[in-house]
């Protein structure tokens, strides 16, 4: 204990000494300046030095002299704070004070530097492919199949002369879209391409197809099962002319008649005339005694449209000799 008193009042003369030679050998501002900043300067560096350290075991004691008593005081920083009483009584007190804490500097990074002789190798991953979404799944402009097919699909039975009748309707599986129709022989049939109305041109036969183009996504289609139209040849009736004459029955001339025609059609329609002529007595039945009646008949008539038949007529002689 002694030995730290010793040591206070050593300082107190140092520092009283220091004053006394900075004020003989400066004067004014000068010296008041010099002489703050040495107290300064030899009061903190204790405490600077342990608060820039970061420890917790700096101590600073100091010895306070009063009457009959010598007190040493020491305190450490951020740890409980000890006074010693020593004289004629001796007290000892020890509380626990905040110490004096400094903010911590943040650690700055560490750079590194690469020697220029040395090589620097680094590897970047290759970025992702970009993610690319598919587009919605659509059927391009008659991409999609489908069929065409009549309602019905019988047979159709008509004769040369018969008025227009309408094939039944065709409906395509799936879309839309105008069905067009159409003929496979327009010598026998026409049909009109938006109704469907057939019209009869000629005995023989023809078949009756459809067909839709392409609607939107639907491709085109056609019928594979067509109706079959059958038009048979009218029937036509020539007959042979009938008279009575006087006499000379080998000058009769025998002409056609006709029944039958349709359409407003008459013999110039057909492809070749009748021939009609007279016939002798042996060539029917009749006595061939009798002189005077005679037959008359026509034949070779020939048409696409209709199916001839024959009708015989009688001429007969009224004076004969």
């Amino acid at each position: 204990m002694n030995e730290l008193f010793d040591v206070e009042v050593d300082e107190k003369d140092r520092r009283k000494g220091a004053f006394l030679w900075f004020r003989r050998k400066f004067s004014g501002a000068q010296a008041l300046a010099i002489s703050l900043a040495s107290i300064l300067a030899l009061s903190t560096p204790v405490v600077l030095l342990a608060s820039r350290n970061n420890s917790l075991s700096t101590a600073v004691e100091s010895t306070l002299e009063s009457g009959g008593y010598a007190a040493t005081s020491t305190t450490v920083v951020g740890e409980s704070s000890t006074t010693t009483v020593s004289g004629s009584g001796k007290k000892s007190s020890t509380a626990k004070k905040p110490g004096l804490v400094l903010p911590t500097r943040g650690v700055a990074p560490t750079a590194t530097t690469i020697a220029a002789n040395e090589s620097s190798t680094s590897t970047v991953a290759p970025p992702a492919p970009p993610i690319v979404l598919a587009p919605p799944t659509t059927n391009a402009p008659g991409s999609v199949l489908r069929t065409l097919s009549f309602e019905v699909t019988a047979p159709v039975l008509k004769t040369y002369g018969d008025v227009a009748f309408t094939v039944s309707p065709a409906t395509p599986s799936v879309g839309s879209g105008e069905v067009v129709y159409s003929s496979t022989n327009t010598a026998v049939c026409t049909v009109n391409a938006q109704s469907g109305e057939v019209s009869i041109l000629g005995a023989g036969t023809c078949e009756i197809s459809a067909s839709v183009p392409a609607s939107g996504t639907y491709a085109p289609a056609v019928t594979s099962a067509n109706v079959s139209v059958t038009v048979n040849r009218a029937s036509l009736t020539i007959t042979a002319s009938s008279a009575s004459i006087a006499f000379s029955p080998s000058r009769y001339v025998a002409t056609a008649s006709y029944s039958g025609f349709v359409n407003g059609e008459y013999s110039s329609v057909l492809t070749a005339l009748p021939t009609c002529e007279v016939l002798r007595p042996s060539d029917f039945e009749i006595s061939s005694n009798d002189r005077r009646t005679y037959a008359t008949s026509c034949s070779g008539a020939a048409s696409l449209n209709y199916d001839i038949s024959y009708v015989g007529g009688v001429l007969t002689v009224s004076n004969w000799k």
